[in-house]
């Protein structure tokens, strides 16, 4: 019996690639109703190339033109680059275009070229941090008219404006990162004289604030609010468990894999930030573990937690975090992050009579000083260390 998608008729210069193409979207998790709609929309851009005389090597300019011209055509769905996605990798996967290169990803400006050749070539830095590094590098050649003339009045005044703009944390990250960018444009000859001495410190202390709190209260709302007969429910209680209850990271809750779960040693392998630790998996966090495994189903990857709609694949720190802002949703609560649920793991178990240290071994702490602020939540212990106010004081 023939199904929606293998009725689809694709003409023009697409038309030899739409059957590997139904099965490529059908092997992806697709449902035949969703594959349908994702050839109908090839058999348009197949008629559009034709039209047009685009060549099957479709190039990124012309993706945004056939995008335009669909717009305009009175469309209501598939009119973003995202709708394209799985059409442009299938037809990457098999040679027919062009896949995205290194090279089309990087910045515009040459001197932002250069910088992230040398971070990447010179530093070693990761993927992450060459991208942080180079949007402030971005921002802070966007500031400048013309950055041979550079003056320290201009650092000093691109620091201030940053400080408006974003929190003490992110401030320190792109201070470092215009340090770094100062360095290398004095080591180039981009600029005569050495401007790092201009960038100003920036005042914060570690443990100066208290750690966002969650009540239990908040929590149980959150976990109450998951459907538990489905497999999305089941999903979703499961990686709130863990936020909560180990004080996950959202990338260490992505990055889980069936091989991670040691249900024989009752324990759970958590790996983030070049460390790997053992933590003992609590009765609970197992059981909610279990049933989801349970249900799963079969895919193509070895990740603990899947997505739910094609393409079949591994739940990513984004998906994580929706999770957490679907469930707060659901418990009509206000909105947390996914971070803010590893707090409230560290608070409820230093009520609970646990050690900083103790702490500092479950969070997976490199150092105790990091866990010394939740010392400022726990009130019980600090009342006897508060010095009575004098009488007869103003």
């Amino acid at each position: 019996m023939p199904t929606a998608a293998s009725t689809v008729r694709v003409t023009g210069p697409l038309a030899p690639f739409a059957e590997g193409l139904r099965r490529f979207l059908l092997s992806e998790g697709y449902t035949p109703l969703s594959a349908a709609n994702v050839l109908r929309l090839t058999a348009h851009l197949s008629r559009w190339m034709t039209t047009q005389g685009v060549p099957a090597a479709l190039m990124p300019t012309r993706v945004e033109q056939f995008l335009h011209h669909r717009r305009r055509c009175g469309y209501t769905k598939f009119r973003s680059t995202r709708s394209l996605r799985s059409i442009l990798a299938y037809l990457a996967s098999i040679g027919a275009i062009e896949g995205p290169r290194a090279a089309d990803r990087r910045p515009a400006c040459p001197l932002l070229q250069w910088y992230v050749d040398y971070l990447l070539t010179e530093r070693g830095l990761t993927a992450p941090s060459v991208r942080q590094y180079a949007t402030t590098a971005a921002r802070f050649l966007a500031a400048q008219a013309d950055v041979r003339r550079l003056s320290a009045a201009d650092v000093t005044a691109f620091v201030l404006r940053e400080s408006r703009r974003y929190s003490i944390g992110t401030t320190k990250l792109a201070v470092t990162a215009l340090r770094s960018f100062l360095r290398y444009l004095h080591v180039t000859g981009e600029i005569e004289a050495d401007r790092t001495g201009a960038v100003p410190p920036v005042a914060g202390w570690r443990v100066a604030g208290l750690p966002p709190q969650v009540a239990a209260a908040d929590i149980a709302p959150l976990l109450a609010a998951c459907h538990r007969q489905t497999v999305v429910g089941r999903r979703d209680y499961a990686v709130l468990l863990l936020l909560a209850r180990l004080g996950l990271r959202a990338v260490e809750a992505a990055t889980l894999t069936l091989d991670d779960l040691r249900w024989a040693a009752s324990e759970i392998v958590i790996r983030g930030k070049g460390s790997e630790s053992r933590l003992p998996l609590p009765q609970d966090v197992g059981q909610a573990l279990v049933a989801y495994v349970r249900v799963r189903g079969r895919a193509p990857t070895r990740g603990l937690f899947l997505r739910v709609r094609a393409p079949q694949g591994g739940l990513s720190v984004a998906g994580i975090q929706a999770i957490v802002a679907q469930a707060c949703r659901r418990a009509r609560v206000a909105p947390i992050g996914a971070h803010r649920l590893r707090h409230a793991a560290a608070t409820a178990m230093l009520r609970q009579g646990a050690s900083l240290t103790q702490i500092a071994q479950v969070l997976r702490h490199r150092s105790v000083n990091t866990t010394a602020i939740y010392a400022k939540v726990d009130t019980a212990r600090l009342r006897p260390l508060a010095r009575p106010w004098p009488v007869g004081a103003p």
